[in-house]
């Protein structure tokens, strides 16, 4: 075996290594993830590729003829070939999966549910007695090209408030493997058909160290990731710093706030006090409108109307996340901004706060009032629909 042959096969195994790197790293980095499924979901993505890789470079000595484990039964190979392509498939499925979770907050059910299908039918459409491990990128090429083609085109698609380093450096990673998963698809498919062009030492060379430029995107797109996870820090910090000075500039921001429940007032949204975090992110917009408002001020008096909804603000500000905001919107109106929250489940949380407020006491009532609300949620992308979805939320 040539140099040039020997250091092509070593490609598998070098990626494998390169792998345990990115992986001992995002497991370093977990305990600033707990609360980003996004991240987790990637490092799982890190696990199963380097599990197939491994699989691969299994499957690369079953099938040499000058190995030691030669010949093998097919029914390994087959299981051996299975699980380096399901293992990539499970990979795809969970990249995907944490760009939806990063994007938009939730993601599509069943990807992780068609991997391992999708490595017995790929294992099952090709001789895997015979064929090269290179050359299975026949199979799992194209799938890998769509599936990064996705995840470049949902961060290039981003608001440009969402915008950074991190996810521009992502989406150049995953559109640099969606290019290398379907030139060697090509590649091999034209060799397979006998076409000229595949023995150009151009050609042949881009092939041989496929593994290597595979390795060499992966470790980009690694650190692209660990930029993102890093920037959302600096946004939570960010954030929280901008929290405290709201705090103590308080006094001299009088006008921002409303005076009986002492919540940032509609003013203070327009002018977006304390939506540093949520304008960076996607998120929900939660209205609550006191139905029951005008009756109470009506039978008792508007004081006692008022004292209800300043009851029911200061429950949900204080149960709010560090990162949700609580406006007074209106008269009889309470605006609540969730970032990182989709509709479904800030809807839930508001609703499961109200739920659990105890009814307020008021002298000469011997049962305690409960404010109605009527909840309406909507959605927002980032900074430039942030007030959009303010709006349709207050016209529903």
């Amino acid at each position: 075996m040539t140099p040039t042959l020997y250091l092509a096969t070593l490609g598998p195994i070098s990626e494998v290594f390169g792998l345990l790197v990115v992986i001992a790293v995002f497991a370093l980095l977990r305990a600033q993830a707990d609360r980003r499924a996004y991240f987790t979901t990637w490092e799982k993505a890190w696990v199963f590729l380097a599990t197939g890789l491994v699989a691969g470079v299994l499957y690369e000595r079953f099938i040499d003829p000058e190995s030691i484990f030669y010949p093998i039964s097919p029914a390994t190979s087959y299981a051996v070939a299975a699980i380096y392509l399901g293992a990539r498939a499970a990979a795809l499925a969970m990249v995907v999966t944490g760009v939806q979770l990063f994007v938009r907050g939730s993601a599509t059910p069943w990807l992780m549910m068609a991997a391992a299908p999708a490595g017995l039918v790929l294992a099952w459409m090709t001789d895997t007695q015979h064929t090269p491990l290179a050359a299975l990128a026949l199979l799992h090429g194209p799938v890998a090209a769509v599936a990064f083609a996705y995840a470049a085109v949902a961060f290039n698609t981003l608001p440009a408030s969402r915008h950074s380093l991190g996810t521009r450096a992502a989406a150049m990673g995953f559109m640099g493997l969606a290019v290398l998963g379907a030139t060697l698809a090509v590649f091999y498919a034209l060799q397979r058909s006998g076409a000229p062009i595949t023995a150009a030492p151009w050609a042949v060379r881009y092939a041989r160290y496929g593994f290597y430029s595979e390795l060499l995107l992966n470790l980009f797109v690694a650190w692209a990731m660990v930029r993102i996870l890093v920037e959302d820090g600096r946004r939570e910090n960010d954030d929280a710093r901008a929290r405290m000075k709201l705090l103590q500039d308080r006094e001299h921001m009088a006008d921002m706030y409303d005076t009986r429940t002492m919540l940032l007032g509609r003013r203070a949204f327009d002018a977006k006090v304390g939506l540093e975090f949520a304008r960076a992110s996607f998120g929900s917009v939660v209205r609550l409108q006191v139905t029951n408002y005008s009756r109470i001020a009506g039978d008792h008096s508007p004081a006692v109307a008022e004292a209800l909804l300043t009851h029911l603000a200061g429950v949900l500000d204080g149960s709010v996340r560090t990162h949700d905001r609580v406006y007074r919107w209106g008269q009889d109106e309470l605006l609540v901004v969730m970032p990182r929250a989709i509709p479904k489940v800030a809807r839930a949380r508001v609703e499961f706060t109200m739920g659990r407020t105890a009814p307020m006491a008021t002298q000469g009532m011997p049962k305690g009032l409960v404010a109605e609300a009527a909840v309406t949620v909507e959605a927002y992308r980032g900074a430039e629909d942030l007030a959009d979805a303010a709006e349709a939320a207050s016209h529903h």
